[in-house]
């Protein structure tokens, strides 16, 4: 005689039953890591420890350039630094 194991059945949660409007809407709960990469001249470790709340760091980038903007490791587009209330934002520029 042969024996099976059932999975349990799992109900659906209400989001996964809307249509999603695009490929990416279907994920929107996966999580992800975004990331940008500035060149700093001459920062050491001492720079490093030494960082406050309200601390400026001098890039070698100007304000107007576009940053590289990487998710998971994988190069996103770029986008401009912007101040967003008393946060510091990427404002997406263009798509890679």
């Amino acid at each position: 005689m042969a024996t099976a194991q059932v999975a349990p059945v799992r109900a659906e949660s209400p989001q996964a039953k809307e249509p999603a409007n695009g490929p990416m809407e279907a994920y929107h709960w996966l999580q992800c890591r975004a990331t940008t990469e500035i060149a700093v001249p001459r920062f050491t470790v001492g720079d490093l420890l030494n960082l406050r709340k309200g601390s400026v760091v001098k890039t070698t980038s100007p304000v107007a350039n576009d940053v590289p903007v990487k998710v998971n490791k994988i190069l996103l587009g770029w986008g401009r630094f912007e101040a967003m209330d008393e946060h510091l934002a990427i404002r997406i520029t263009e798509l890679a």
